[in-house]
């Protein structure tokens, strides 16, 4: 069979075609086997030759995300922290200076009472009946007083003309002596009822906060009795123990800073305000006090405090964030960033200072440390930082 090609060119041969037709390379059933195995795999090495794609690079592997900070040298101060209760600058349990039965009670607890203002008052019937009493007999013994004087004035006279005797005229100036000291006695009387109807009148002895009730309407106060519990918080004061070996580094007047279990975030400076120079037997403490101030009454009563005071001379240290220090055991590491990758170092950790810690080892000022993502590090990884 003459085939034309694709150029006109003549071509002599046998074409086997694959419609209708079988291979002359072998007869029978093993024949036709052989012919479908070889058109199968003409197929498939066809179609894989058609599907296949150009491979491509293998990606390049990403470092571990992570966050850094620079190792920063800082003068520190030795210092230690104490733990202490609030105290009110001022406590007065304010009691009655009178006996009497409670007529008005005007304060509850919680209260913000002014210095001065009215906390209850005493009946004052009996008091008042007492005062009108004083001050008529005060009116009486005026009169009185005033009839002696003339008496004596003419006794004066009718002794210079000698019509009386010595002793008539002794008896009229004794008089007189006598009315005028009933006077004192009864202005002496008068003062007693108005101090005792002032006293009627419980006034707050400073500005404060009342804390408790002692007594009710209605309710007798025996003289000296307590009324209410009062409480100044505009300062604060906070008792501390201080270990006996610190004891020689600490002043009156010292600056110190104070955190509290009841107020999250916040914190307070003062100033030590007396060092007590007993120590605990026991304990070997020495109790120190300390002053602070609190104009928004943020501070209460009774609150846990955590009072940090300097101990010793300042030095210079080496300091990371708190979050770059990686516990294994009982080691100490951090991880710095070395071309690229995680530099595990052992550390020895020191004083904690805002939010920092001063740490000894193999480091120096300017070296970047992780801080964030270091918690599954290990030397030699790769590292992608993120700030």
């Amino acid at each position: 069979m003459r085939v034309r090609g694709p150029a006109g060119l003549r071509h002599e041969g046998t074409v086997a075609t694959t419609v209708g037709t079988q291979p002359t390379m072998g007869k029978g059933r093993h024949g036709r086997a052989l012919w479908v195995c070889a058109m199968t795999v003409l197929a498939a090495a066809a179609g894989g030759c058609a599907d296949e794609e150009p491979a491509k690079p293998a990606r390049k592997a990403l470092g571990v995300p992570v966050r850094v900070a620079p190792v920063m040298e800082q003068e520190i101060r030795p210092s230690v922290t104490l733990v202490g209760t609030v105290e009110p600058w001022k406590r007065s349990l304010v009691a009655g200076e009178i006996a009497g039965r409670v007529e008005r009670f005007l304060v509850r607890e919680g209260a913000s009472v002014a210095r001065g203002q009215l906390l209850a008052q005493l009946s004052t019937e009996a008091l008042q009946i007492q005062l009108d009493s004083a001050t008529a007999s005060r009116k009486e013994g005026n009169v009185r007083h005033q009839k002696a004087k003339q008496d004596l004035e003419r006794v004066e006279g009718l002794l210079e003309k000698g019509f009386l005797t010595k002793k008539e005229y002794d008896d009229a100036v004794a008089e007189d002596l006598a009315l005028q000291q009933r006077l004192v006695q009864l202005d002496a009387e008068i003062r007693r009822v108005q101090d005792r109807l002032a006293k009627s009148r419980i006034l707050a002895p400073f500005a404060g906060l009342v804390v408790r009730e002692h007594t009710e309407i209605g309710q007798w106060v025996n003289e000296g009795g307590p009324v209410v519990e009062m409480v100044d918080l505009s300062l604060v004061q906070v008792e501390v123990p201080l270990p006996e070996r610190y004891v020689q580094n600490v002043r009156v007047g010292d600056a110190v800073s104070a955190r509290f279990d009841g107020l999250p975030g916040f914190e307070a400076n003062g100033r030590i305000l007396s060092v007590v120079a007993q120590a605990d037997p026991a304990a070997r403490t020495f109790p120190i006090k300390v002053k602070m101030p609190n104009q928004d009454l943020a501070i209460k009563s009774g609150m846990v405090a955590r009072v940090a005071l300097f101990v010793g001379r300042p030095y210079r240290a080496l300091l990371v964030p708190k979050d770059a220090l990686v516990l294994r055991g009982a080691n100490q590491f951090i991880f710095l960033v070395q071309d690229g990758k995680a530099m595990q170092v052992r550390v020895t950790s020191g004083k904690y200072t805002d939010g920092m810690v001063e740490v000894t080892g193999e480091v120096l000022e300017g070296m970047r440390v992780v801080v964030q993502g270091n918690e599954r590090l290990f030397p030699g990884q790769p590292l992608r930082v993120l700030n």
